[in-house]
């Protein structure tokens, strides 16, 4: 699978821009401001129809516009695949997948797997377990078709149960079959990450050894109850405790994911390098997981690496660099200028395209 071509309108400072992509290798050349960032942004914005640097809405559309567009033609098995995503001022996202209009951005996430590497990816490990339940739901999502149906229901019967707890509901039979609901999917959540996780730690710990040569690394999932106990007697102990605080205290949304090193973890005793090696490392492994799991011509997730000479030294980019081009993903790289890549497009084939104030360039 792979990324033909790319149409951005109004998107931040790229007002028209069409772009050609070669299947494997692509970078793009700018000074810091040139619209680089927001390129990968575009990109990310095509497989999720939403913003990896901010939450508001409209701030990516152009300022004086009423809407941004981005399109792009995904190539399957020798078969093009038409994706589109619009957003406006007044708020209307549209999502369309050859021609037809879509009403969730899950869809559009199976159409175009995207993996984002860039400066904020160590908010992975230093950030809240909210990101890194993300981490976890993105790939068990890509890899268990279920998933998704399940993660609705365990939502709902979390949002229900909540509400009933925060307006003191007498009715104790309603309490109950939310409880009940909620439960069973958490268990069922919890067997699907489970299996994602055992297939995702050994392929973490070899990427992770190539590209920076840390061992003795240990991934833990944790699936938000004490492991030891049965879900429905954990309940049964905190039901005082979640009438009081009127929410619930344990389940899937309470699951959290740890890295640890010789038994302590990676936050008490790595550098910020050695942070930004293992978070690389599990989004790399991440990306292999789809490949053993799934068909991979299908599967294969593109990667969007954003400046990658601002994050690591020569040695650790030539590692990654080398890595990415003989996994086969499609690549969609930028940087600075020509040292940042300078090993690599000496003995790799690909496409080198330079920004400048939002036009682009071969």
């Amino acid at each position: 699978m792979s990324l033909e071509t790319v149409s951005i309108m109004n998107f931040r400072n790229l007002a028209s821009v069409r772009i050609e992509l070669d299947p494997k290798s692509n970078f793009f050349l700018g000074a810091n401001g040139s619209g680089k960032t927001s390129l990968l942004e575009a990109f990310y914005f095509l497989s999720s129809a939403r913003s990896f640097t901010t939450n508001n809405r409209h701030s990516f559309i152009m300022e004086g516009k009423e809407e941004c567009v981005v399109r792009g033609e995904i190539k399957k098995d020798f078969q093009l695949s038409r994706v589109g995503v619009s957003r406006s001022r007044s708020g209307v996202l549209e999502i369309r997948i050859d021609g037809e209009k879509i009403g969730r951005a899950s869809e559009l996430a199976l159409s175009l797997p995207t993996i984002l590497l860039g400066p904020d990816s160590i908010g992975l490990l230093i950030g809240s377990p909210a990101r890194r339940r993300r981490f976890m739901n993105w790939g068990t999502f890509h890899v268990e078709p279920l998933f998704k149906e399940v993660w609705e229901r365990a939502n709902r019967c979390l949002k229900q149960r909540n509400s009933a707890l925060q307006l003191k509901v007498q009715d104790r039979d309603e309490l109950a079959s939310w409880t009940d609901g909620l439960i069973k999917n958490s268990l069922k959540i919890d067997e699907y990450r489970s299996h994602y996780i055992r297939n995702l730690a050994p392929l973490f710990s070899k990427v992770l050894e190539r590209i920076s040569g840390l061992k003795d690394v240990e991934l833990r999932y944790f699936p938000g109850w004490e492991e030891k106990s049965h879900l429905n007697e954990v309940f049964d102990r905190n039901s005082e405790i979640d009438s009081k605080r009127g929410y619930t205290s344990s389940g899937f949304h309470r699951a959290e994911l740890k890295i640890y090193i010789r038994g302590r973890p990676v936050t008490e005793i790595c550098s910020r390098g050695e942070l930004k090696s293992l978070v690389w490392a599990l989004k790399l492994a991440q990306g292999q997981v789809l490949l053993r799991e799934k068909v991979p011509n299908e599967n294969k997730p593109i990667f969007l690496v954003d400046d990658l000479g601002a994050e690591f030294d020569e040695q650790h980019r030539r590692k990654i660099q080398e890595y990415l081009h003989e996994t086969g993903h499609q690549t969609i790289i930028t940087a600075i200028d020509h040292f940042a890549l300078s090993r690599f497009t000496e003995t790799t084939s690909g496409k080198l395209f330079h920004v400048e104030r939002g036009k682009i360039r071969n």
